[in-house]
């Protein structure tokens, strides 16, 4: 069997539409045939995983995938990202109409350019998409690298629960909920994103407000990246006011850029927070919080400088020795 071939277990519907082509189904089945195994290196190759039974199971824990958004190695107002010869697999995974499904573990290696400046990098793409019915999915244990959204969910696909995942070097955000879907981050590290958490529709009329996210036991570090000719950052939530209510509990947001922008989104989070507490506001840098900054509400310690840096190195630690079920890439510590 090829390597980047799916491993389908039998009695899955038949209709499933899985690329690039369709899969065998091999030992291992579970009663009811609720689960897929996806193993090996599928490199470029989209896999579009729909119509599974409700509460099926895919597992990937074994399986790695490339995502890469644009055709040049550095994009410019010259040579955007969509121009170029190199390959490009903006969605390597794809998850519809699969309500109830538990995803567990994959690795996604990104070659999206992290020096480029955003404008010209935003060839839109994220490593893992959930959409178009897949409601009260379980995202869990996954690894994601150097992407432009780490995971983003779509219509339909509320009720989400995004469980012990590390996403690190994410060009735009960590995890997109532009539809304004209720759903749980629980005990995940974004390990150096330009925006956190995105809740902001732009310009589509949606309405959050009666939606509720809860970010629980969560470390978030932003990190600076050229953007609009400024190296800088977005706050770590992304917030408009008609996102979700937000619940924050036991959480981490750490601030790396003296000159971050998104001061309004800051001051927007604090104001949509319905619960607050157990949290910790990390200022990385040496220069002062700027008297402009929102202030968090009560329910967050705020550390600045060296003491932030020291908390923030201690936390990440803990987390990653913590989990060592996540995926890591090879030139990582085991």
């Amino acid at each position: 069997m090829d390597r980047r071939s799916l491993i389908c277990l039998a009695g899955l519907y038949p209709v499933f539409a899985l690329l690039p082509g369709f899969c065998r189904a091999e030992g291992g089945q579970m009663p009811g045939g609720k689960q897929l195994v996806l193993t090996g290196e599928h490199g470029y190759e989209q896999q579009s995983i729909r119509n599974l039974e409700a509460g099926a199971t895919i597992d990937a824990r074994n399986a790695s995938f490339t995502v890469a958004n644009s055709r040049n190695t550095n994009p410019s107002a010259m040579m955007g990202c969509d121009e170029g010869t190199l390959p490009v697999n903006r969605y390597p995974v794809v998850i519809r109409n699969c309500p109830g499904v538990h995803f567990i573990g994959g690795r996604f290696d990104g070659q999206v350019p992290l020096t480029s400046d955003w404008r010209d990098t935003y060839c839109n793409s994220a490593a893992l998409l959930v959409r178009d019915g897949t409601a009260n999915a379980t995202i869990e244990g996954v690894r994601v690298r150097r992407c432009w959204d780490a995971i983003r969910f779509a219509e339909r696909a509320d009720g989400f629960r995004l469980k012990g995942c590390w996403f690190s070097e994410v060009r735009d955000d960590a995890v997109e909920n532009d539809y304004l879907l209720s759903g749980t981050v629980e005990d995940c590290l974004f390990d150096g994103c330009f925006s956190g958490i995105s809740v902001d529709p732009a310009s589509n009329d949606r309405d959050g407000t009666g939606q509720t996210v809860l970010i629980d036991r969560t470390l978030i570090r932003m990190h600076a990246f050229l953007s609009k000719g400024e190296v800088t950052h977005q706050a770590p939530i992304k917030a408009v006011d008609q996102s979700p209510r937000l619940r924050i509990t036991g959480s981490v947001f750490a601030l790396a850029s003296a000159n971050m922008r998104g001061f309004r989104r800051l001051e927007r989070t604090w104001r949509l927070a319905i619960e607050s507490r157990d949290n910790v506001l990390l200022w990385l840098p040496d220069e002062a919080i700027p008297s402009a900054l929102p202030m968090p509400p009560s329910g967050f310690k705020v550390l600045t400088g060296a003491d932030a840096r020291e908390y923030w190195n201690k936390a990440h630690l803990q987390w990653v020795s913590g989990h060592q079920n996540v995926a890591r890439f090879s030139d990582e510590a085991l």
